[in-house]
Parts: C-alpha cells; structure tokens; sequence
C-alpha cells in the first residue's frame, strides 16, 4: 500500500465519532469519510499508518439508498459542523445505534441480553434544533470573515452565508449584521496563530419561545458604536433579550470569559421544561436540543424512581438540570457544581421554583464527593462533561453506597468505559436508552440506570 494509491472495494462498517466508511483491501483497514455501508467506491489513499490507512473518495461506483443530497451549501467546504448531511436521517440513526450497541459490548463488557434496552429517541426535528451556536470571527486576505472552523484546522475558517441547525433566517440576518459591524467598525477578526485580531466569536443562545440571547466576544477594547449595533439588533429582532459583550484576552482559540459587560437587556433568558422554569445565563450550559430536554429529562427521572424520601446527589448539576426536575419528588437534591455562574443560576432557579429542598455547592466533584460520605446518599445523578469520570469519581460514587446510579452522557466511549469501572465497584447496568441530541453529527445522548449487585 502506497500515499496516492487508488483502491476499489466495498464499505464494509462505520466508525464513528469519526465518521468514517471502513473498508478492507490486502490486509490493511482503511478509513475514509464520506462514504456510507455498502457502497462501492474508488478511493486515493492519503495517509499511511503502521496497522491502517485513511483515503479519500474519488469516485462512487455504486451509492447507498441512504445517500441524499447535503442541504446546505457550505458542506463541500469542509464546514465541521455537521458532517452527516449525507446522510438519510433514518440511517444516521441507525449507525448511531450501532455503533452504540458494539461500543457498550466490546468496551463496558455489556451483554445485551442482560439490559433493559429502551430503544434510540430520534430527535423530532433533524434541523434547526439547536438553542446555541458558537461562530468564529477571521480574516482571509484581508477581508472580515465570520462562520466555522473546518474539521481538524482551528486556525481557518468556513465563510458562512447560512446555517440550518437554528432557523436559518435567525442565522443569515446574524451573520450579515454582525460581519457588516466588523467591517463598518474597522476591527479585524482573530487570527489564533498570530494572536492578532480583535472579534473573536458570536454566541448565539435561542430558547425554545423563541426568545434571544448574544454575546460577542472580543480582545479588551471599548467596542465603537455599540449603540448602533444594538439599535439594529432590536429593529431586526423583537425578541431580542440581550446583547453581551465578552471579554477573551486568552491565546487558546476557545471562547473563554475573562468577564464580560451587559451592553444591552440582559445576560440570561428563562426556559421551561416540563413544569419548570430555568435561569439560563450565556455562558452557563443547557441541555442543547430544544425539542428533546423534556424527553431526556423525563427519562432520568424515571430511571430514578424517587418515591418522596430520598436523598439525591445530582453531580456536575450545571444550573439545575435534572436536579430542579426531580426535586418534588424526594426529600432533598444536592447538586455540585463547579462553574460559579451555573452555581448562582442553580440556587436561583430554585428559588424560583419553589424547590426549597435543592441545594447548590460550588466546586469540583472529585474535591466535594467526600463531604458526602456520612449523609446518606440513596440516588446520584450524574452528567458528566465528554471526558467521563475520573477513576478516583467512580470510587468515590460507589463508597457512598447509593441504591440507583442514574448517568447521562453524551460519549459513547467514556460512558462504556465508565460502566466497567462501577462494575468492578459492584455496580450493573440495568436499563438503557439514546436520544440523538444532535442530528446530523456523529454525536448522540445517552441514559443509564445502575444498580448494586
């Protein structure tokens, strides 16, 4: 095998989170995005490794019925916001099922004729299904760029004109008058190789009634006529909540607030779920799907089976979550939380609903779980960031001896590998389901139940 042969053959897996079609030819793998199973495709090899290889697609010879159109016109531009628009929505499902089921046998060790499985939620809508979106400020050749970055290059960046994973004219008009600012302004997008640059990001936030929220992320600077921004924003939007500006004098490429400053309205919108109502402030996390949260919801806590009496501890509680949801039906809620503004959301959205017996401590959980070890814990919730669990979290867990373990994720891996963990603590899986979150990615939601013994 040689860079810039082309091979012929069949698809024959999927691979995911990657996304890539796997095929076999002359005893090596080779992975190559793209491509969807059973396909029968011409592929220029790109990269060689020591045990596989990646290619690229020349040709298809034969496609899958499952091939379709991409909706959006910035995908041929390696935009790495959605990488499954190739795909019929029937089978993103059924890839992600897959490829969940195989990942939970051969990594967690989960026989499946042993679990509970409740089947894989689709989301009710694959497109504009999203209440937040980052965008990146830039410059290519001289001139303000503002979209996404391509997959694996942070420094470049996906012009974009349109984006369909919030409704697409919220998407265009913000774009527009946001890219019209910068170059009305004069203020040069980031470069994150240079550390030059001023506008660094647009976030987008836009809640379920349709109510919105943006901030805009630059170096320290006065921004130059932020009154006439603002005035264009409120005649454009009615539903406008606030605009932010936030601080991000950080070399690392990610949106960070350093601090920010409320230009106009204010720094948070309310979404409810279910019966209850959450402070949502823009840099606080919030579950991303707005038409899937009360589904996710009700299933954790339903996997919790709280009668009244219990004592929950819901870990990495964010501002609420399912903590607030399942909090009238058990004796008291204690969620740990490291992000101080999701701290003061959480005690808030308390407050305001009534959820006397919820309570909010701030810090890191491996840190707090051992203030915890006399109190009596009977459910822990857990939601972890993609990283999953440290190993020192699961003992710690498992040392409180709780009767149900109820664990969202939004990893597949971690999630299996974690599974192992609380098996060797005493820990099985019991019940199982996936809501696909996040539709036209390789990404996917979800929910487990644990018990002792």
């Amino acid at each position: 095998m040689n860079r810039g042969q082309i091979v012929e053959g069949k698809i024959i897996d999927f691979a995911l989170p990657e996304g890539y079609g796997v095929l076999k030819e002359g005893g090596w793998i080779i992975f190559t995005p793209g491509v969807l199973i059973d396909e029968v495709c011409r592929i220029r090899i790109t990269k060689l490794k020591r045990n596989y290889a990646v290619g690229e697609v020349v040709e298809i010879l034969k496609p899958s019925p499952s091939r379709v159109e991409p909706r959006c016109p910035h995908f041929g531009e390696g935009c790495g916001g959605c990488r499954f628009q190739f795909m019929a929505y029937e089978e993103q499902i059924r890839v992600k099922e897959n490829n969940a089921r195989q990942t939970l046998e051969k990594v967690g060790g989960i026989s499946w004729g042993e679990v509970d499985y409740e089947g894989f939620v689709p989301s009710p809508s694959p497109w504009e299904y999203r209440n937040k979106m980052e965008f990146n400020f830039g410059e290519r050749e001289g001139e303000l760029v503002l979209g996404l970055r391509p997959r694996g290059r942070y420094w470049d960046l996906v012009d974009l004109k349109t984006c369909y994973l919030m409704p697409q004219d919220l998407i265009e008009a913000l774009l527009q008058i946001f890219k019209n600012y910068g170059k009305r302004s004069s203020l040069a997008g980031y470069d994150p190789r240079k550390k030059e640059g001023v506008l660094r990001n647009l976030l987008v936030r836009y809640s379920s009634s349709q109510e919105l929220l943006l901030g805009l992320s630059t170096t320290s600077i006065d921004l130059p006529r932020e009154e006439d921004l603002v005035e264009e924003l409120q005649e454009k939007f009615p539903s406008l909540e606030g605009l932010v500006h936030i601080i991000n004098n950080s070399p690392a490429s990610a949106l960070i607030f350093e601090d920010k400053k409320i230009l106009w309205g204010k720094d948070h919108f309310f979404e409810r779920v279910g019966s209850v109502n959450y402070k949502v402030s823009l840099e606080s996390f919030f579950q991303v799907n707005r038409f899937l949260s009360l589904t996710l919801y009700e299933k954790a806590a339903g996997y919790a089976a709280l009668s009244g009496g219990e004592t929950v501890l819901d870990l990495y509680c964010g501002s609420g979550g399912v903590g607030l949801f399942v909090a009238d039906s058990a004796q008291q809620v204690i969620g740990v939380e490291e992000n101080p503004q999701a701290v003061e959301d959480a005690k808030f959205n308390a407050w305001l609903n009534g959820r006397n017996n919820f309570n909010c401590i701030p810090g890191r959980v491996d840190k707090m779980l051992p203030l915890f070890s006399n109190v009596g814990v009977d459910v822990v919730i857990l939601d972890p960031p993609r990283a999953g669990l440290d190993k020192k979290v699961v003992r710690r867990v498992s040392s409180l001896s709780p009767q149900r373990l109820v664990y969202i994720s939004c990893n597949i891996s971690t999630l299996a590998r974690d599974l192992l963990l609380f098996k060797e603590q005493g820990y099985h899986l019991e019940k199982i389901s996936f809501l696909d979150l996040f539709p036209q990615t390789p990404y996917f939601e979800s929910v487990a139940l644990l018990k002792k013994g």
